[in-house]
C-alpha cells in the first residue's frame, strides 16, 4: 500500500483495483511518482489525444527535480499556428485568437522551440507536423523513423511504463470511458502492461477527461478498471485543436477526379487529410450524385477517359449501390463526410456490422460537432480501433483479407521518380518534413492483398521562390516508398499504373502524369542512363499537360459550380476565403526580387476601389501607417482584384 499525498492509501498494479479520480494534474503526477517512481517513459498518443495537463505537470516536476527522468514519446505534437510577419501575420493573427485561444501548447513544445530542454528530458517523436521543425536541430536528432505499425514496438523497447491520454466521458455510459480520438497506440499497448504487471513491473495508465471529446464506441468503449489514475474537472476541459479545411484547386480536382475513377463500388476506401483528399471526397460524392457531370469532366481531363494512357486501368464511373468500407488509420473531414452522405455503408462483414475501422480522428470544428451529434444507432457503425487492426493484415488475416476486397489505400506523396518510388516524408539533406507515419503499412498491404491497389497521390508541380519546379524527378536522394513497391501514382494529368511493369514501361507511364514544361529535361535524363531508347515519343495528349488546360476545363460556366473551393466546408469567413486566395496569387509573385517589384509597381497602379473595404478591414489596413503599411495595401488591393 502507498501513503498518498492527500493522505490516502493506494494498492497500485493489481488487476482488480479501480482506478483514482483526481480533480488535479499535480495530484494525479503526485500519485504517478510514488507509484512508478523517478524514472518515467511516457507514451502520448498523435495529434489532439495528448494529456497536456498530465505532461505539463510531468514536465514542470522534470524541470525542477533534476533527479526525475523524463522520456516522452509521441507523434504530431499541435501548437497554436504563429503567422510568420508581415501580411501573413496580419491574416493570421485574428483567426488564431478565435480559433487557438483557449489551446494548450504543450511546455515541452514550447521548450523544443526555445532550445531549453533540460538534460533529463528527452523527447522523441516519430511524426512532425509536417514542415515545422526542417530548422530545429534538436527535433531533428530526436525523430525516431518508424511506421506507425511499429509504434509499439518502439515504445516497448524504450521501457514505456506510463501511458496518459485524453478520454471522454457520458452519463449513458457509467463506469466507462472512450478512447475517443486516439485508441490506435493505447489499446495495442494495454494487454502488454497486463503482462508487465504480472511480472512485477510498475506501470501506469493515466486518462484525462476533455468533455468536448466525442463519445466513440466499438473497441475504443473501455471499462474504469483499465486506468489507474484519472484526472477529471471541467476547469481542465480545453477545446480540441481544429485544422481548417484548406482551399482545393483545380489541379486538386483534377488529381481527385483520376483517383475517383479507380475506386469500385463495394470495395474498400483508405483517405487521408489535405486539400487532395477533400476534393476525393467531393468527386466521389459527385460521381454518385451526378454521374453525368462526372463523365463529362473525365472525359475533357488530360489523361481522361479520352486519352489512350488511361486505358491501363478500368474506369468506375458509377454511382455507389453497394457502398465502401473504410479500413483507415485515420478518420478525417473527408472520410466522414463520405460516411454522412451514405456512399460509406458496407459492413465489414456478417459478424462486424461496423462500416469504418480507424485508428485516430483530427480535423476541423465541423468533424468534432458531426461525430458528436452521431445518433447511437450511427454511431455504433464506426469502430474507433487498435492502429494493428487498420495498418496490418497479422491477427486473424483471414478476417481481415475477407473484408478488405477491392481496397483502395490512397494517400498523398511530395514527389515522385520516373523509376517509380516516392518521396514523402523527408529531403535529400536527410531533414525530416513529417514522417513516414502509415504510408509504407498501406503500400505494403496492397501489395499483399490479391485485389489491391496503393494509390499515391502527387501534384505534378509545385513554386519554390518564384519557380516552377517539377514534382516529378529523374532521381532524389531520399526515398520512403522505394521503387520495388511502386504502383499506381495519380497527378493532375492522369493515372501511371506502374506495378509489375519495365522500368520502360514505368518511365513512359510516370511522364504522362509529369507538366508538359519539364518533359524533355526528364526524357533527356532517362535517355542519359539508358533506361530509354534514343529515339522515344510521348503520346500526343501529354502535350495538354498543363495548367492552362486544367483551367480551361474548371472554369467553364457548366462545370465550375460543381467544384467549389471549400467543399467540406471551412473555419473561415468569405472575406478571408478571399484574402487566402489574394495571399497566395502575391506569395508567388513577390517570391523573387524583380518580380516582386514588378508587382508593387503594378500594385500602384491599380485601383483599389470600394469593392475591397472588408477585406482591406480585416487585415488592418484602411487607414494604413507608414510606408510600409501603404505598400501592404496596394498589394492586397491588385491581389485581390487578380483573384476574383
Amino acid at each position: 500500500m502507498l501513503l498518498l499525498t492527500d493522505g490516502s492509501l493506494f494498492q497500485a498494479n493489481t488487476a482488480s483495483q479501480l482506478s483514482r479520480v483526481f480533480d488535479s494534474a499535480e495530484r494525479v503526477v503526485d500519485a504517478l511518482i510514488n507509484s512508478i517512481g523517478k524514472s518515467i517513459v511516457l507514451g502520448l498518443p498523435i495529434g489532439i489525444g495528448k494529456a497536456v495537463r498530465i505532461v505539463d505537470e510531468l514536465y514542470k516536476r522534470a524541470e525542477s527535480d533534476q533527479s526525475i527522468s523524463l522520456t516522452i514519446f509521441t507523434g504530431l505534437t499541435l501548437e497554436s499556428p504563429t503567422g510568420g510577419t508581415g501580411l501573413e501575420q496580419r491574416f493570421m493573427a485574428p483567426l488564431v485568437e478565435r480559433l487557438y485561444t483557449d489551446w494548450p501548447t504543450p511546455l515541452y513544445a514550447s521548450a523544443i522551440r526555445n532550445r531549453s530542454v533540460p538534460k533529463n528530458v528527452q523527447i522523441r517523436e516519430f511524426y512532425l507536423r509536417p514542415g515545422a521543425y526542417l530548422n530545429n536541430a534538436v527535433v531533428q536528432q530526436n525523430y525516431t523513423s518508424v511506421n506507425y505499425s511499429q509504434v509499439t514496438a518502439e515504445l516497448l523497447n524504450l521501457g514505456v511504463n506510463v501511458i496518459a491520454q485524453l478520454v471522454a466521458i457520458r452519463p449513458e455510459s457509467p463506469g466507462r470511458y472512450s478512447l475517443s480520438s486516439n485508441p490506435e497506440i493505447t489499446l495495442d499497448l494495454l494487454p502488454q502492461f497486463e503482462k508487465q504487471r504480472l511480472a512485477g513491473r510498475s506501470v501506469a495508465m493515466i486518462g484525462q477527461v476533455n468533455r468536448n471529446l466525442p463519445y466513440m464506441l466499438g473497441d475504443a468503449d473501455i471499462s474504469q478498471e483499465k486506468f489507474d489514475f484519472i484526472l477529471d474537472n471541467k476547469r481542465d476541459d480545453f477545446p480540441l485543436f481544429t485544422l481548417p479545411n484548406r482551399h482545393v484547386s483545380p489541379a486538386d480536382y483534377a488529381t481527385a477526379m483520376h483517383v475517383a475513377s479507380l475506386i469500385p463500388d463495394g470495395g474498400t476506401l483508405q483517405i487521408g487529410i489535405g486539400s487532395l483528399s477533400d476534393a476525393l471526397a467531393h468527386c466521389l460524392k459527385l460521381r454518385h450524385r451526378s454521374p453525368e457531370i462526372f463523365r463529362t469532366v473525365l472525359d475533357l481531363l488530360p489523361g481522361g477517359s479520352q486519352s489512350r494512357r488511361r486505358a491501363e486501368l478500368p474506369i468506375e464511373d458509377q454511382p455507389f449501390e453497394l457502398g465502401l468500407f473504410a479500413s483507415t488509420e485515420l478518420l478525417s473531414d473527408a472520410l466522414f463526410s463520405l460516411f454522412d452522405a451514405g456512399l460509406i455503408k458496407r459492413k465489414a462483414d456478417t459478424d462486424d456490422h461496423s462500416v469504418i475501422h480507424a485508428g485516430f480522428f483530427i480535423g476541423s470544428t465541423n468533424l468534432y460537432n458531426g461525430l458528436s451529434a452521431l445518433s447511437e444507432n450511427d454511431r455504433g457503425q464506426i469502430n474507433m480501433t487498435r492502429i494493428s487492426e487498420v495498418n496490418t493484415l497479422f491477427g486473424d488475416e483471414q478476417r481481415k483479407r475477407r473484408q478488405r476486397s477491392n481496397a483502395r489505400f490512397v494517400n498523398e506523396t511530395m514527389m515522385v521518380t520516373l523509376l517509380g518510388s516516392a518521396i514523402s516524408d523527408g529531403l535529400y539533406d536527410g531533414r525530416v518534413v513529417s514522417g513516414v507515419g502509415g504510408q509504407f503499412d498501406f503500400v505494403s498491404m496492397a501489395h499483399s492483398l490479391e485485389d489491391a491497389q496503393s494509390i499515391l497521390m502527387c501534384r505534378a508541380v509545385r513554386n519554390h521562390a518564384g519557380r516552377k519546379q517539377s514534382n516529378v524527378r529523374w532521381n532524389y536522394a531520399h526515398t520512403t516508398v522505394p521503387r520495388h513497391h511502386r504502383d499506381v501514382y495519380v497527378s493532375e494529368y492522369g493515372i501511371a499504373a506502374t506495378r509489375g511493369r519495365t522500368d520502360e514501361q514505368v518511365i513512359r507511364a510516370m511522364l504522362g502524369i509529369a507538366d508538359a514544361a519539364f518533359h524533355l529535361q526528364l526524357i533527356n535524363d532517362a535517355q542519359a542512363s539508358g533506361k530509354i531508347p534514343e529515339k522515344f515519343e510521348l503520346d500526343i495528349d501529354t502535350r495538354n499537360n498543363t495548367s492552362n488546360s486544367l483551367a480551361h476545363i474548371f472554369e467553364r460556366e457548366d462545370i465550375r459550380h460543381h467544384f467549389p473551393a471549400y467543399p467540406l466546408g471551412t473555419e473561415l469567413t468569405s472575406t478571408e476565403q478571399e484574402l487566402v486566395s489574394a495571399l497566395e496569387w502575391l506569395k508567388v509573385r513577390t517570391a523573387r526580387p524583380g518580380k516582386k517589384l514588378a508587382t508593387i509597381a503594378a500594385a500602384f497602379t491599380s485601383d483599389i476601389g470600394g469593392q475591397h473595404s472588408q477585406a482591406l478591414s480585416r487585415m488592418s489596413l484602411t487607414q494604413p501607417k507608414g510606408v510600409k503599411q501603404r505598400i501592404y495595401r496596394r498589394l492586397i488591393g491588385l491581389a485581390l482584384e487578380r483573384t476574383q
